[in-house]
C-alpha cells in the first residue's frame, strides 16, 4: 500500500512538473492569440462547446466517429501492407551496410585495367572507408582422372566478410588476409593522381621512348594532339619497336591514368598524355579491316601523328645511339617486306626504329629472324614465386561435379592449374596456364546451381598478376555514394550499387502504394458522406438553438466556428480510431502470414508498417477532411437569420 501511494504521488509530481513545464507557455500563447479577437468568444469555450454538443448525442457521434474510422483504417492498412512487404523486401535484397558499396568494373572497355592506380585515385577520397580488390579467372580442375574448367576467386578476409559468405560446412582458410593489394617494391604499385604542370602541343619531356602499341587495339591517328584533330589514318601494334615523343595534349575519356593528368597555370584547362610519332597507317574498309596506305613509291605510308597514351606500351628510353646499325628514311619498306638479299640467299629480317631526328630521318636496327626469335618471352608454364597455401573452399555445386558427397568433401585434395590471360597480367599474349598444384577442400558454400571455388588472395598475388577484376568499395555514409559513383565512372570505369535495386524496389511499391491508397480513398469518401449528413441533420435539428445563440450576442463568425470545430473533432477522432484499426488488422494480418512462414522455418515475418511520417500524414488528412465537411453545414449556419431560426418548427 505504501507503494501504491508512493508511485501516486510520483504521478502527481511529474504530472505537476509538466504543468509547470509545458502548461504555462501554452497559456500564455493561447491568451496572446485570444487578445486580437478580443470582442468574441474565447476559441477554447466554442471547442468546449462543441465536446458537449456531441455528447449529447452520442451514438450518433459514435457512428459518424467509427465511420471516418474505418475508411481511415482502410487506407492506413492498406498502406501499411505497402510500406511493410516493401521494407520486408528491401531487407532482403540489401542491408544497411550493402548500401555503402559500390562494385566496380572496367565493363567491356578492353583499353582499362583496375589496377593499383586506380585504387590510389578512389581511396584518396576522405568518404571512402576501405577498397577490397577480387581476382576471377579460370581454373582446370583435375580429379579422379577427370578434368573440368570452373571459375576461381581470389578472395582476402575483408571480401569474405562483406560479401557475407558463409560456411555450410568446414571452418575456411587457415590464415587469411584481411585486405589485400598486389604490392611491388613495399609500395602500392601504380602511376601518382596528382595533376601536373602542362602545356598543351608542348613535350612532356626531353626523352624519346620506345614504345608498341596495345594489341589488339585499333587506334586513331590524328593530326595534333587534340581530340578535334583530323584523323590521318589508324595504327596497331607491328613487329619491333617505333619510338616517340610524349607530348602534352587535350583531356580525353576514360579519364584514367592519362586522359586528364596535367593543366595549365591558371588550372582552366586541362591536359592529357600524347605520343606523337612516325607510324604506319592503315585504312579501314566497310568490313572495319585495316588495309594499309600506300604511297606513291609502292610502299605502306609512314607519318608523324598523335596518339593517346593509354593506347601505348613502353619499351625504354632512348638516351644514346651508339649501338645504331644503320639509317633510313624507308623503314616502311624494310617493315612491309620483312625481306633482305644478302648475297645468293635471301634472310629475314625486321626492322626495329630505335631513332628519329629533327628532320624525320629514322635510325633503324636490322635484326635477324633467329636473333628475334631469342628474345624472352614468359614462358609457356607459369609458377608459383612461392608456395601457395593449398587451400580452396568450393560450392556444392562444384562438389557434385566432383562427385564427392558432403561427409566426404573435406579434406578432399584435387589438382588445378589456373589460366591466366592479359587482362590479368599484362606480359601474357592469349592465355596461359599455371603449374599444376594440388588444393585440399577446407569449406563449403551452399550454392548448387554454380560450379566455383574460392582460394586466398595471397595464391594469387605470387602468380605475377597485375590487374584485379573488380573492386569493392566501402563509403562511410550510403549519402555519399552517388558522388563517389560519379567520379569512379568519369575514370571510364563501370560501377553498381545494391542502391540501384532498392531505388527499383522503392519505385516499384510507390507506383503500388499509389494504387492502395486510391482504393482507401473510395471509403474515406463514404465516410466523409456520412460525417456530412450527420451535421447537416444536426444543423437542422438545432435551428432554433442557432437562433437563440445569435439573440444573446453570439455574432455569426461564432456560429460558424462552432460548427467547424464539431466537424475537426470528428474528423481528427476519427483519424486516430483509423489508425489504430489500420495497425490492428496489420498485425493480425502479419501473425496469419507468420503462422504458415514458421513452420517454413522463415521465421515470423512482419507485413505490416507504418512510418511515423506517415501518421503524421494520415492525422492532417483526417483533419482536413474534417475541415472540408463541414464547411457547408457550419456557412449555412452562420448565414442563418436570428428571427428564421427561432419561427422554424
Amino acid at each position: 500500500m505504501f507503494g501504491c501511494a508512493g508511485s501516486g504521488r510520483g504521478v502527481r509530481a511529474v504530472g505537476a512538473v509538466v504543468g509547470k513545464t509545458i502548461g504555462k507557455p501554452t497559456n500564455v500563447l493561447i491568451q496572446r492569440l485570444e487578445a486580437l479577437r478580443p470582442f468574441q468568444v474565447r476559441q477554447s469555450y466554442l471547442i468546449y462547446l462543441a465536446f458537449e454538443n456531441l455528447q449529447t448525442r452520442k451514438s450518433r457521434t459514435f457512428i459518424t466517429v467509427m465511420g471516418m474510422a474505418v475508411g481511415v483504417g482502410i487506407i492506413v492498412y492498406l498502406l501499411s501492407l505497402g510500406y511493410g512487404i516493401e521494407r520486408l523486401v528491401i531487407n532482403q535484397v540489401a542491408s544497411l551496410d550493402e548500401l555503402k558499396i559500390i562494385d566496380v568494373s572496367s565493363s567491356r572497355n578492353t583499353a582499362l585495367r583496375i589496377n593499383n592506380s586506380v585504387v590510389n585515385k578512389i581511396v584518396k577520397n576522405p568518404v571512402v572507408d576501405k577498397i577490397i580488390p577480387l581476382v576471377s579467372f579460370v581454373g582446370r580442375v583435375n580429379f579422379n582422372k577427370a578434368q573440368a574448367d570452373v571459375l576461381v576467386y581470389g578472395v582476402s578476409q575483408d571480401y569474405m566478410n562483406i560479401a557475407q559468405i558463409k560456411l555450410k560446412k568446414g571452418k575456411g582458410f587457415t590464415n587469411l588476409t584481411k585486405q589485400s593489394f598486389i604490392i611491388e617494391d613495399g609500395d602500392v604499385a601504380g602511376i601518382s593522381t596528382e595533376l601536373t604542370k602542362a602545356s598543351v602541343g608542348k613535350n612532356v619531356d626531353d626523352e624519346i621512348i620506345n614504345f608498341t602499341v596495345v594489341p589488339d587495339e585499333l587506334v586513331a591517328v590524328r593530326a595534333s594532339c587534340v581530340t578535334t584533330s583530323e584523323i590521318i589514318g589508324y595504327t596497331t601494334r607491328i613487329e619491333g619497336v617505333v619510338t616517340g615523343q610524349r607530348m602534352w595534349g587535350s583531356t580525353y575519356a576514360p579519364y584514367g591514368d592519362y586522359g586528364r593528368v596535367g593543366y595549365d597555370e591558371d588550372k582552366k584547362e586541362y591536359a592529357g598524355m600524347w605520343v606523337r610519332a612516325k607510324l604506319p597507317l592503315f585504312n579501314k574498309d566497310i568490313d572495319n579491316n585495316l588495309v594499309p596506305q600506300i604511297g606513291e613509291n609502292g610502299y605502306q605510308v609512314w607519318d608523324y601523328g598523335c596518339i593517346q597514351k593509354e593506347f601505348v606500351q613502353e619499351k625504354g628510353r632512348v638516351e644514346k645511339f651508339a649501338s645504331v646499325l644503320g639509317e633510313a628514311t624507308t623503314s616502311a619498306a624494310l617493315a612491309a617486306s620483312g625481306v633482305v638479299a644478302t648475297g645468293s640467299a635471301a634472310r629475314a629480317y625486321q626492322a626495329e626504329v630505335v631513332a628519329t631526328d629533327a628532320a624525320g630521318i629514322e635510325f633503324v636496327k636490322l635484326t635477324s629472324a633467329s636473333e628475334s626469335a631469342g628474345v624472352k618471352k614468359i614462358n609457356e608454364v607459369i609458377t608459383f614465386s612461392k608456395k601457395p597455401s593449398g587451400e580452396a573452399i568450393i560450392s556444392t555445386g562444384l562438389l557434385r561435379l566432383l562427385g564427392l558427397t558432403e561427409e566426404k568433401a573435406l579434406g578432399a585434395k584435387f589438382n588445378v592449374s589456373f589460366i591466366l590471360v592479359k587482362a590479368l597480367r599484362p606480359d601474357i599474349e592469349g592465355r596461359k596456364f599455371t603449374k599444376e598444384e594440388t588444393y585440399k577442400i577446407v569449406g563449403l558454400v551452399d550454392n548448387a546451381d554454380e560450379q566455383f571455388f574460392y582460394v586466398p588472395f595471397d595464391d594469387i598475388s605470387k602468380l605475377g598478376i597485375k590487374n584485379y577484376s573488380q573492386l569493392k568499395v566501402v563509403v562511410k555514409d550510403k549519402n555519399a555514394v552517388p558522388k563517389i559513383r560519379t567520379e569512379i565512372e568519369t575514370y571510364g570505369y563501370t560501377t553498381a550499387s545494391s542502391g540501384d535495386t532498392v531505388a527499383e524496389i522503392e519505385g516499384l511499391f510507390r507506383n503500388l502504394r499509389l494504387v492502395l491508397a486510391s482504393i482507401g480513398l473510395i471509403a474515406l469518401a463514404v465516410a466523409s458522406l456520412g460525417m456530412f449528413n450527420t451535421l447537416t441533420v444536426s444543423l437542422l435539428e438545432r435551428t432554433r438553438e442557432i437562433g437563440g445563440m445569435k439573440v444573446i450576442g453570439m455574432v455569426s463568425e461564432e456560429i460558424q466556428d462552432l460548427f467547424l470545430a464539431e466537424a475537426m473533432i470528428m474528423g481528427f477522432a476519427g483519424g486516430i480510431g483509423g489508425i489504430f484499426l489500420g495497425y490492428l488488422l496489420g498485425q493480425i494480418t502479419s501473425f496469419g502470414i507468420s503462422i504458415f512462414s514458421v513452420t517454413q522455418g522463415l521465421g515470423y515475418l512482419q507485413v505490416s508498417y507504418i512510418p511515423l511520417s506517415f501518421i503524421v500524414f494520415i492525422l492532417l488528412i483526417s483533419f482536413v477532411v474534417g475541415i472540408l465537411t463541414g464547411l457547408y453545414p457550419a456557412r449555412r449556419a452562420r448565414n442563418t437569420s436570428a428571427l428564421n431560426a427561432l419561427r422554424y418548427e
